[in-house]
């Protein structure tokens, strides 16, 4: 009985770590999702994720003229000033660069660089992603607990299999199948 209860918290943990950390080589940034980002991808915009519609994960790059700096003007919001406007959802944006941000003890943060003609945005592509302010197929969108869960569901013969194999090894006493298998042939 440990050894089944180890063996499907192995299972579990296996599956919750299959979003990995983001990595970037060989100039492709490989997101926690698998959607792989490189220059001259284009990447389809999808809605803002702030109350007003605007983007909160795609704003005006830093180091751009028209970053706007004022804590005074525009109602204080300079970060509001600074986003992606709502009118830019359904565009698509050519990938221009993969920005790094951070560090090996405090971790990473990928940017990409996208715009058109003099005004380049900055874009945090993990947050973007699980936001929905970019467009990614659905197979790279993150996995939800009630996805995982869905995953390691087994069926009642996968798990009558099991216990059939562990009580063959003898692992299993008779008395201990029985009542595994009766526990089994109980769920819904």
């Amino acid at each position: 009985m440990k050894k089944i209860i180890s063996i499907l918290i192995f299972l579990f943990t296996l599956i919750c770590h299959a979003q990995h950390e983001p990595k970037f080589e060989n100039d492709t940034l490989t997101t926690s999702t698998g959607f792989k980002v490189y220059e001259g991808l284009s990447i389809k915009i999808g809605t803002g994720s702030m109350s007003d519609g605007d983007f909160k994960f795609i704003r005006t790059n830093a180091s751009s003229l028209f970053n706007y700096y004022s804590t005074t003007g525009y109602q204080g919001l300079a970060n509001q000033a600074n986003s992606f406007r709502r009118s830019n959802s359904g565009l698509t944006f050519k990938v221009k660069k993969i920005m790094t941000r951070g560090n090996k003890k405090n971790g990473y943060v990928y940017y990409v660089k996208i715009g058109q003609s003099l005004i380049n945005y900055e874009m945090d592509v993990e947050n973007a992603i699980k936001s929905g302010e970019i467009l990614v197929p659905e197979e790279f969108l993150p996995k939800t607990k009630n996805q995982i869960q869905e995953i390691i569901k087994e069926s009642k013969y996968d798990k009558l299999k099991k216990i059939k194999e562990l009580k063959d090894s003898g692992v299993l006493s008779e008395e201990e199948f029985q009542k595994e298998k009766e526990r089994i042939m109980s769920e819904n």
